[in-house]
């Protein structure tokens, strides 16, 4: 089966849309129970946008894949590369903030080496290299797109007869400094604030269950690690607001799911979200999670699977708002500006994104091919 990886990408160099600023406010507003229903989407090719694209994972051999970046209006290759995948790394913010960067492991094992490319054709940079007997794992960009914090371990996992390593780093991408600022656990790291200083991460362990989330504080030696234990363990996935003052963990096992939320660096301020979806975002810009709703038939996760309502709440005012339409069972993620949401559907035939227009609700669907789509 061959799969077919996207993320979100800007081109052309553009400047990206302005969106209407969250609010700068660190007060918490309890959830209003007040939805606001926009008109129903209209299909329209005109949704689609030439300055934006997406990084297609079209083949694979072995745990080496092409990469061919793409516009969202004609699948001709911009650029291509070559990733290597192990363990975690499916779960890494591949793509800078800005959207014209992305990031990757060649090689992935015996010292690896992450590299820094242009999406629009330009250098491509070594900006890590771990030591010999190391294997990379996931890693995510800082939230000023300056810097990437990076998970990597010497292999050793569960069973195994030697010591386990296991090391976060954090990188430089302008002069590939880099330190070595937490040892002992396999993290999946979700952002890195360097005006704040600190790291958040989660922790897993057998099996790839989610068992806990820390906070790694940069600011004075030696760094302190916070831990929040999550019991029991859970499929769960960590991810950060765009500005980094927020974090989400959204759990889907199946046919339930939940959906919690708090500020950066407070888990103890952790907040309970009604959620009828498989996954969550933020959309870019803004303080809102915005998932796929009223999946039909009720409780999906298998084609075939659509859903009639995108949902969003904003985690500073309270507000919650749906949109009605024929969409993608599942949220794959945001343009990069934050102007449109892109739904996966995979409803027979060709897998394709459902793009939404954020403002107007109108829509437009994009082909990807191949039998699966894997999004990060």
């Amino acid at each position: 089966m061959r799969a077919v990886a996207l993320a979100f990408v800007a081109l052309l160099a553009c400047q990206p849309v302005a969106n209407a600023p969250s609010s700068q406010s660190v007060a918490v507003a309890t959830p209003s129970t007040t939805s606001t229903p926009s008109a129903t989407p209209a299909p329209t090719a005109g949704v689609l946008d030439a300055r934006f694209g997406l990084v297609v994972l079209a083949a694979s051999r072995g745990n080496t894949s092409t990469a061919n970046v793409r516009s969202e209006t004609s699948d001709a290759v911009i650029t291509a590369f070559m990733p290597q995948e192990r363990s975690w790394t499916t779960l890494s913010k591949t793509v800078s903030p800005d959207g014209r960067s992305v990031a990757y492991w060649a090689p992935v094992d015996n010292g690896p080496v992450l590299h820094v490319r242009d999406v629009s054709g330009g250098g491509d940079r070594m900006v890590f290299t771990g030591a010999r007997q190391m294997y990379g794992n996931t890693f995510a960009w800082s939230s000023d797109g300056a810097g990437l914090v990076v998970a990597i371990d010497n292999g050793c996992q569960e069973i195994c007869p030697g010591p386990q390593v296991k090391e976060l780093w954090t990188v430089d991408v302008a002069s590939g400094a880099s330190e070595k600022v937490a040892s002992g656990k396999f993290w999946l790291p979700a952002v890195w604030d360097r005006g704040a200083k600190l790291v958040v991460a989660g922790v897993t362990g057998p099996g790839g269950y989610l068992v806990a989330h820390d906070v790694i504080d940069l600011r004075q030696q030696p760094y302190a690690v916070r831990s929040t234990e999550v019991r029991p363990a859970i499929i769960g996935r960590l991810a950060a607001s765009g500005d980094a003052r927020f974090v989400l963990l959204s759990v889907d096992s199946g046919g339930t799911s939940s959906l919690s939320w708090w500020p950066l660096a407070e888990p103890q301020k952790r907040q309970d979200v009604a959620f009828d979806g498989a996954t969550a975002a933020w959309r870019p810009g803004t303080s809102e999670i915005w998932w796929v709703g009223g999946l039909t038939p009720a409780g999906c996760r298998v084609p075939p699977c659509a859903g009639t309502e995108l949902r969003s709440f904003d985690v500073v005012t309270g507000r919650t708002a749906t949109s009605r339409g024929s969409y993608g069972a599942t949220l794959a993620g945001f343009r990069v500006d934050g102007s449109a949401a892109m739904t996966v559907d995979r409803g027979g035939g060709p897998e394709s994104l459902i793009v939404v227009d954020v403002m107007t609700g109108q829509t437009a669907r994009l082909a990807v091919g191949g039998p699966f789509v894997r999004l990060r």
